[in-house]
């Protein structure tokens, strides 16, 4: 019996925990564009209090875009950097400590518009093997960030992931400091499921963009592109967060941040709350 009770612990803590909800600035990208400083307050008077950001800093420098964040009372913890800028390590880190951040995550592999090559996968797992130590020897976090164009598509079906580039670069990759961040969104587009794929790689994911998909939207895209208006809110897609959300916990998932794509995001923002903030996972 004992050991029962304490098999069950992780899955146990994971159904009765309230998760903190950042928000993906991306989401609030086309009001950013007209009022940064406006568009931040909102933000944080829909409850949030953190986010994840771009490392362009949305036309400010880094210094600025701190004091801008502070004022409206928000804090970054993770950054989206691109490709070439991981080659200075050193400003990677100066960016993550002006912010007071941990995490430097890539959303994107530099590849051909139409394929995803072997070579392409060998790349990033040479440079993720370098990034990943670089960063943990000062505190910090690497995570990559997946876009569907990882997975395989054969004869009308989804390939099996272990069969898939993205089960190459999961298990050639230092797991100690080689972490991933799981978009819901563009693992059920693809084909795949959220829940397998944090029952795969146990241990790997470290954050997560929250993120629904419309019920009835095309599966199998494997491009990392799809129509804005297919993102929804959280609860009133076709993920099931019941399932999804308690097993992130007990895989040890640090950080969630909400993500919509869709043009009514800042409308759809509140809804997704409510539904996340009803209840523990």
């Amino acid at each position: 019996m004992a050991m029962a009770a304490t098999s069950l612990a992780p899955a146990l803590r994971a159904q009765t925990a309230h998760i903190n909800v950042g928000l993906e600035l991306y989401s609030f990208r086309e009001a950013i564009k007209s009022d940064l400083p406006g568009t931040l307050a909102k933000a944080r008077a829909m409850g949030f209090d953190h986010v994840e950001a771009g490392s362009d800093f949305y036309g400010q420098s880094a210094a600025e875009f701190k004091k801008t964040l502070d004022t409206a009372g928000l804090h970054a913890t993770s950054f989206h950097f691109q490709y070439d800028e991981f080659k200075d390590m050193d400003k990677v880190r100066r960016t993550l400590d002006t912010f007071g951040a941990k995490w430097a995550c890539l959303a994107w592999i530099p590849h051909n518009a139409n394929v995803f090559a072997a070579s392409d996968a060998q790349r990033a797992i040479d440079d993720f093997n370098t990034w990943g130590p670089a960063l943990a020897k000062s505190g910090h976090g690497f995570g990559y960030h997946a876009h569907g164009y990882e997975f395989g598509w054969k004869n009308g079906k989804p390939v099996d992931v272990r069969d898939t580039l993205f089960h190459r670069i999961v298990s050639s990759t230092d797991p100690a400091t080689v972490k991933f961040e799981m978009d819901t969104f563009w693992i059920v587009v693809p084909g795949q499921s959220c829940e397998h794929l944090l029952e795969t790689y146990p241990g790997r994911w470290r954050l997560m963009h929250l993120k629904d998909l419309r019920k009835g939207a095309p599966i199998g895209n494997q491009q990392g592109r799809a129509k804005d208006s297919d993102s929804v809110p959280v609860g009133a897609g076709v993920i099931e967060w019941d399932k999804v959300l308690p097993l992130a916990r007990e895989q040890g998932v640090e950080e969630y941040f909400l993500e919509d794509e869709s043009p009514a995001a800042m409308e759809q923002a509140p809804v997704s709350l409510k539904y996340l903030n009803a209840r523990s996972w």
